[in-house]
């Protein structure tokens, strides 16, 4: 994987000036746009084009905050994670996972949009507190705790999605 951070010029941590990545981005793909290439050979056409796709990638990872921890964990670490390798040691988030599953699961049996509203807040709250810390985490270089929440992180954001599925069936 290519340093996103390195190319958009950006300093390696998790507090990003997001205009300044935008007009960095804005500027990049100005450069690389295929009518600026119209006259070069096919295969420069092609470089161009494999140039911009990683740009708008290395974008999608710094405007993501658990991509964007994970880059910064593997920028310092050298190693890319196998996510379908991975599974968490934490036995207590495990437990508590399965517990907001079976929550969620009561909610939609129920179909009680108060209770999927108040649920929703919770999960919100959990992931705005694992992202606070993630941060510290990569402040303080603590590479493997910041590992493991994003590994948190993940699994919040699926369960945000389902929630969100919950809330559209409901509707």
């Amino acid at each position: 994987m290519t340093n996103p951070f390195a190319l958009f010029d950006l300093p390696v941590q998790f507090s990003l000036d997001l205009a300044l990545l935008s007009e960095r981005y804005l500027a990049l793909q100005k450069e690389l746009h295929p009518d600026n290439f119209a006259s070069h050979s096919p295969q420069e056409q092609r470089l161009a084009m494999q140039q911009s796709a990683t740009i708008n990638d290395a974008l999608q990872t710094l405007k993501n905050p658990i991509l964007r921890a994970e880059a910064i964990i593997q920028v310092h670490l050298g190693e890319t994670q196998d996510l379908e390798q991975k599974s968490t040691k934490d036995m207590a988030f495990l437990m508590q996972q399965l517990e907001w599953r079976e929550q969620l699961e009561d909610i939609e049996n129920s179909q009680n949009d108060t209770a999927l509203d108040e649920f929703s807040h919770n999960i919100l709250q959990e992931q705005k507190q694992l992202l606070q810390q993630i941060e510290r985490e990569l402040n303080q270089q603590e590479w493997q705790q910041a590992q493991a929440t994003a590994d948190k992180l993940r699994f919040i954001k699926k369960l945000l999605d389902e929630i969100e599925a919950v809330e559209e069936k409901l509707f």
